[in-house]
């Protein structure tokens, strides 16, 4: 049931569930469009003209999606200002981060990379137990580079 080089009006006919899929994944900013031949059992030539079929209908739909998400953020944005002290400011956070690099992503944006160092402070006894740790190791250091010479 491999179909090679079929005409996008002949899948649409007879299979409309897969030509929209294939209209939906190359709408989809992180779809695979590299899979599509071998999960819809179509050739690359058929799946290469109905992206150029319905490449006015893709553009309006990354349209739509990048609206919706910008709408997203802008919704998440104003929940985390609301809730800033609560508890659901973490997840109205998380949601707007989400949105927005997805709507960047559609407009076709690189979103911005950031990197976090998490550092965590110890407490007064941990810190203690810390330093016994470490004089223990330097005497044992020594003994060892003692021994050897």
């Amino acid at each position: 049931m491999f179909l090679k080089h079929a005409a996008p009006e002949t899948v649409l006919r007879t299979r409309p569930k897969t030509y929209r899929k294939i209209v939906h994944v190359f709408a989809d900013p992180y779809g695979s469009v590299r899979r599509i031949p071998k999960s819809c059992l179509i050739s690359d030539h058929t799946v290469r003209a109905i992206r150029e079929r319905e490449a006015q209908h893709i553009a309006e739909r990354k349209k739509s999606l990048a609206a919706m998400l910008a709408n997203v953020a802008e919704l998440g944005a104003s929940r985390m200002e609301e809730t800033v002290g609560k508890v659901g400011c973490r997840d109205a956070a998380i949601v707007t981060g989400i949105a927005t690099d997805k709507m960047l992503a559609l407009a076709g944006q690189m979103p911005v990379s950031t990197q976090v160092a998490v550092i965590q402070m110890l407490t007064p006894e941990q810190n203690e137990r810390r330093r016994r740790i470490n004089e223990r190791l330097m005497r044992l250091r020594a003994c060892f580079t003692n021994r050897n010479r």
